[in-house]
């Protein structure tokens, strides 16, 4: 359940970083811009290629964990249960509409295990890559605008 806030309050974080990061974008000159975007595609990392990278280590993560888990309980009852995430987790979380509830009743909750983990871990890569990326384009955004002004002033 820790995981699953995480995940919404990255995702919640992001739309105001992304916000704030186009209308910086948009503030700088055509030729700025083609300066921004030739840094960013050679020197940092494409965010989908960053995302699938922190997705892969988060199920392999949670993976072990799950085989750790699973296998303690082989060794003591001689047997492997996967039950549905519901029977695991007492407290949900409830978003007030009824239509979303239900989304969230069937689409997690009523899963196994291991597709609810996988889900919260695509979920925690959305959002960490979200959030992550957007800081990244502001920080070179600014870190551009000095070095250009620092060129204009000596030049």
């Amino acid at each position: 359940m820790v995981f699953h806030a995480i995940a919404v309050w990255l995702l919640v974080a992001s739309v105001p970083l992304w916000g704030y990061r186009w209308l910086v974008y948009l503030r700088l000159a055509p030729r700025e811009r083609a300066v921004f975007k030739r840094l960013v595609t050679r020197r940092h990392e494409s965010a989908v290629g960053f995302g699938a990278r922190i997705f892969g280590f988060l199920v392999a993560l949670a993976g072990a964990v799950v085989l750790l888990v699973y296998g303690l309980g082989y060794l003591k009852e001689g047997s492997v249960q996967i039950t549905s995430y519901k029977t695991l987790v007492r407290s949900r979380l409830y978003s007030g509409l009824e239509p979303v509830d239900q989304a969230l009743n069937s689409y997690h909750y009523d899963q196994p295990v291991p597709l609810a983990i996988v889900t919260a871990c695509f979920l925690l890569a959305v959002g960490f890559t979200l959030v992550s990326s957007a800081l990244r384009d502001i920080s070179v955004i600014s870190r551009l605008r000095r070095k250009l002004a620092g060129k204009k002033a000596h030049s």
